[in-house]
């Protein structure tokens, strides 16, 4: 098959962003070259100069899409920092740079559907290294009695499930809004990154630490001896509330039935 001897400049360009967006939609087995020729509007052999087959292409677009958030999540870690401090650097980190990429999403939420089947050792590295370095920070935590230890791969989930679940459930919210007239509220990535971390350091904070909510309450462990002196002086306190609510009925009853005494004496007083 001849090549074009001079593509375009923005020619490759144009290839990877239709891939990408095609990928995303029907997922590597059902895409095919056509599809991603039409609507990057070149002939298929414009597609094959630079990329031999599909999978060359798919894979450099998987690179294009994991790199930037392996490198920005690399680059929050480079700081000397505390590992609290690390973890919501970290968390910045992968919610912005997942936020700042058009194809990421539904290009992840397909291979997750597929089982990583078309991923390659690279890809999967770049994945891995994502997970190693959550794990990292919750270990130095807990090593430094900051953190309590935790299972690190379903702590690695809990902070980004919640991430990939509510921008990929962004259209159903779209639709139950307009069908059903119900608004779930959206939320940008400042709030996000703010409730996820929240989410974390409570996830990670040890048991015995007393913690300051933002209205200012003090929460208890329940093992703690504050937790047990305040239950044994609300015991008490209800103990002795319950004992003297006791003993006013029972001064009311001997009360009336004094009362009914002193008329009954009356009336035969009266009748003598």
């Amino acid at each position: 098959m001849a090549r074009p001897k001079s593509p375009a400049p923005d020619t490759r360009t144009r290839i990877l962003a239709a891939a990408s967006a095609e990928f995303g939609v029907h997922g590597f087995a059902a895409t095919t070259v056509d599809r991603i020729a039409r609507r990057a509007r070149v002939n298929k052999a414009m597609i094959y100069y630079h990329f031999p087959n599909k999978r060359a292409l798919y894979t450099c677009i998987l690179r294009d899409v994991f790199a930037p958030i392996t490198e920005r999540v690399r680059a929050a870690m480079s700081e000397d920092a505390p590992p609290a401090r690390k973890l919501d650097s970290l968390i910045d980190a992968l919610v912005r740079s997942i936020d700042a990429s058009t194809h990421f999403l539904p290009i992840f939420l397909r291979e997750i559907a597929d089982g990583g089947a078309h991923l390659g050792p690279e890809e999967l590295g770049l994945i891995a290294g994502v997970f190693a370095t959550v794990r990292g920070v919750i270990v130095e935590g807990a090593e430094q009695h900051i953190f309590q230890p935790v299972h690190p791969a379903l702590a690695h989930i809990t902070i980004i499930a919640p991430l990939l679940m509510f921008r990929a459930a962004a259209p159903i919210r779209a639709r139950i809004k307009a069908v059903r007239n119900v608004d779930i509220p959206e939320a940008d990535s400042d709030t996000l990154v703010t409730h996820l971390q929240m989410v974390a350091q409570r996830m990670l904070a040890r048991e015995e630490s007393v913690k300051v909510r933002s209205r200012g309450s003090r929460v208890q462990s329940p093992g703690s001896p504050e937790s047990r002196e305040s239950r044994e002086s609300k015991e008490s306190k209800e103990s002795k509330e319950s004992r003297e609510s006791r003993e006013s009925r029972e001064s009311k009853v001997q009360s009336r039935a004094f009362s009914v005494e002193s008329r009954e004496s009356s009336k035969v007083k009266r009748n003598l």
